[in-house]
């Protein structure tokens, strides 16, 4: 039954018909019921989770309307930057366009930039988050670290100096824009 742009599904995806169940045909495909899903072992079913502090329950946000929040509860921070790069900040990384982990940040991860440019020095920038605050600084990079804050405030970083940025900031590492911000609970 295979058809110019018809997609064939890998094996096991799609159960088998019992052998006492009728042969079906394609349009009786839609109808079949599909087995139970269940989860691997030593995973946590999400209504297990703890919930955040002042988010109610799925049964309760079904049963009310709420307004939307001018700033949503954060959560973790994350980096964004050109050619779709998005990290998740759960340990600190080591920015460049080619870099070596860092001595004093042994675990550390280490993230390749693309910069056509060539501004970004190949070991640039570290960027952590210390209690709660995401901190940038600058690995005596040859066109150094630059922070633009959402009220329009630049910052230039000494080498070796960590300097606090709020969520919304832009970080220029030489020419090289990225945007560090927070990402609401939600979405995490």
């Amino acid at each position: 039954m295979v058809a110019p742009d018809f997609i064939v599904p890998p094996p096991g995806l799609i159960p088998a018909a019992q052998p006492d169940e009728p042969e079906r045909t394609v349009q009786d495909v839609r109808s079949r019921t599909l087995p139970a899903f269940s989860p691997p072992p030593g995973l946590v079913p999400p209504s297990a989770l703890p919930r955040a502090a002042g988010r109610p329950a799925p049964e309760d946000r079904e049963k009310r309307i709420e307004a939307p929040t001018p700033n949503p509860v954060d959560g973790a921070w994350r980096l964004r930057g050109p050619g779709g790069l998005e990290v998740l900040l759960l340990r600190p990384v080591v920015l460049g366009r080619d870099p070596s982990p860092d001595p004093g940040r042994p675990d550390a991860a280490v993230i390749r930039l693309e910069d056509p440019a060539r501004s970004v020095s190949k070991t640039h920038a570290r960027i952590e988050v210390v209690d709660g605050r995401a901190t940038i600084t600058d690995l005596s990079s040859t066109n150094g670290t630059r922070v633009l804050t959402p009220d329009g405030e630049a910052r230039e970083l000494d080498p070796g100096r960590p300097v606090e940025a709020p969520s919304g900031s832009t970080v220029l590492l030489g020419e090289l824009a990225v945007r560090l911000d927070r990402v609401p609970l939600d979405t995490v």
